[in-house]
């Protein structure tokens, strides 16, 4: 992909189970933002209500009713937002689980032409499912994708402003993989500090210093404080360690190899 993606403000986005719950959220905070907002669902009277309350606000909305489960209705999605905005730039999908994942990234493959911007596909749930992998392949990078999981607790009447926010921030910035903290009142922790890479920078050097007051309160006349400060110090830094592992491991496996003692000692310390 030769292009970047636009801002917020200036995309036109699908957002599919857009006529209640967190597809109704994520429309009208994208429609607040200055986005071109298609709502998709499979009910028209709905999202035509919907349509009008945003529009009333002055956000640039357009409805379709349609089955986004089905490969005919994120089709016709497709060729609908086409038609009234000239284009599309990103999908949210956040009404029919992993087969209309799939059916919104073929429909994103099969309209995208000879652009040269990125496209994204934001999705919700627990897994990306092996059909949508499938055509994400078969759009040889043209399609952005990020799953945003959404924690074991989630229901349909969760709180939902945290995962609209995340899925507006990946349509502009995808992510590959963001997560939703239990109750779905905001974001996991290391979710938050990855959507600002300075601060994670800076976390990682935080977390040397959080590690090597850790081990020298374990010294001397202060290893009673030690104990009782350790296990809070290790709940703190744990997750920030465990994600810059996972994002790059072959370079915390160098740096293991190159300072052993201390990555024991860190080791030890964050368990």
């Amino acid at each position: 992909m030769r292009g970047g993606f636009k801002p917020l403000e200036g995309q036109v986005i699908i957002v599919t189970g857009a006529a209640s719950g967190l597809g109704l959220e994520a429309a009208r905070l994208a429609a607040k933002a200055g986005a071109a907002v298609v709502l998709a669902a499979g009910d028209d009277q709905a999202v035509r209500a919907v349509c009008a309350e945003l529009g009333q606000s002055g956000g640039r909305v357009h409805p379709v009713a349609a089955d986004a489960a089905s490969e005919a209705g994120c089709d016709r999605v497709a060729r609908a937002t086409a038609a009234r905005f000239g284009r599309i730039d990103s999908w949210i999908e956040a009404g029919g689980g992993e087969a209309a994942l799939a059916h919104a990234a073929k429909a994103l493959s099969l309209h995208l032409g000879e652009r040269d911007e990125p496209t994204a596909l934001v999705g919700f749930g627990r897994r990306m499912g092996r059909a949508a992998r499938g055509e994400l392949r078969q759009a040889k990078g043209r399609i952005a994708a990020t799953l945003i999981r959404l924690p074991r607790d989630w229901r349909p009447d969760s709180p939902a402003k945290a995962a609209a926010q995340a899925a507006l921030h990946a349509v502009a910035r995808p992510m590959g993989s963001m997560a939703v903290a239990a109750k779905g009142q905001r974001l996991s922790t290391v979710t938050a500090a990855r959507k600002h890479p300075g601060v994670m920078a800076g976390l990682g050097v935080g977390v040397l210093a959080l590690a090597g007051v850790a081990l020298w309160l374990g010294r001397g006349r202060l290893s009673g404080a030690a104990e009782a400060v350790r296990p809070r110090v290790a709940r703190a830094v744990r997750p920030a360690v465990l994600g810059a592992v996972r994002r790059r491991p072959l370079q915390a496996a160098k740096l293991a190899a190159k300072h052993p003692r201390q990555a024991l000692k860190i080791a030890r310390a964050l368990r």
